[in-house]
């Protein structure tokens, strides 16, 4: 069933009539009378019948009218919360794909700033995309409201918007046998390494980002978590790159070394990526704009 159809035949019964209804709806009146057509042939009924200059409403279309009014009036108010959202009032869920290492960048100074200016308002960050094709369609589909991603989707009808960027670092055991207080080149490409296994680009992260081409490197262990990585590491020999937000926030309490990578590596870069089907969403705008202010410091 097509809103419109009972959006205008709910005008024609407060109005009984055509003209008046599509003076209301800013349509013509020969596109009231195809609307009522369409749902005659739905109901099997007339609705409405001449009465004197006016219309009056069949006994069938005076009970339906009475059963869609409720669950009407909260499809039309749920489409215009979009256009007018209250931040202070809203109860609106917001769905963010991400990933888990990014997720403890994000989403606890997202849920400080929500607590503060939108205080009903949930939020969950529970979705991830490992197929490209799953992620743009969750977007079109409005499965979710925005993708966080180290990648801009360049295709049609999708928006990208920088947040922050993440330099990358190298830790190690505060006890490591070879390695104390400095890492060079032959160190770094010498020891066996903790891979970090999310994929960027077809590839992992670091050969995504360095400038010239670097050995191989030997990989001791892969994992698909930052946290992991820099845990193991902590209890290992092994090398770990990991970003330098998350080496900080770990290496005091696990007791690391943290050193820069021993060779150019360009930042890795975070976006988030809506489709453009939001971009009249009050609400949407709100939720891309918390973002951006709980980034700031990060750009």
């Amino acid at each position: 069933m097509d809103l419109n159809l009972l959006k205008t035949f709910d005008v024609v019964m407060k109005t009984r009539s055509v003209n008046k209804t599509g003076e209301s709806l800013g349509i013509t009146a020969p596109a009231v009378s195809h609307a009522l057509n369409r749902l005659r042939e739905q109901y099997q009924d007339p609705l409405f019948i001449r009465k004197g200059r006016g219309i009056a409403p069949t006994n069938f279309a005076i009970e339906l009218h009475e059963e869609i009014q409720e669950p009407l009036n909260l499809l039309i108010n749920g489409a215009k919360s979009r256009q007018h959202f209250n931040s202070k009032a809203s109860q609106r869920t917001f769905r963010i794909s991400s990933h888990k290492d990014l997720d403890l960048v994000l989403v606890p100074p997202l849920i400080d700033y929500r607590d503060q200016y939108a205080p009903n308002v949930q939020l969950s960050a529970g979705v991830e995309h490992v197929d490209e094709k799953n992620r743009q369609d969750d977007l079109r589909m409005r499965k979710v409201d925005l993708i966080i991603t180290t990648t801009p989707l360049d295709e049609h009808g999708y928006h990208n918007e920088f947040l922050l960027e993440l330099p990358l670092a190298v830790v190690c055991n505060k006890e490591h046998p070879r390695i104390q207080g400095s890492l060079d080149h032959e160190q770094f490409f010498a020891e066996r390494h903790l891979l970090w296994g999310t994929q960027r680009l077809n590839q992992d992260i670091l050969d995504s980002l360095v400038r010239e081409p670097q050995p191989s490197r030997r990989i001791a262990y892969k994992t698909d978590s930052i946290c992991n990585a820099v845990m193991m590491a902590a209890q290992t020999d092994w090398l770990c790159v990991a970003s330098q937000w998350h080496a900080d926030l770990l290496a005091a309490s696990h007791q690391l070394q943290v050193f820069p990578l021993p060779f150019e590596l360009m930042p890795l870069s975070v976006y988030m990526t809506w489709h453009h089907s939001q971009q009249q969403d009050t609400g949407h705008q709100w939720l891309k704009e918390s973002l951006l202010n709980v980034t700031k410091k990060y750009r």
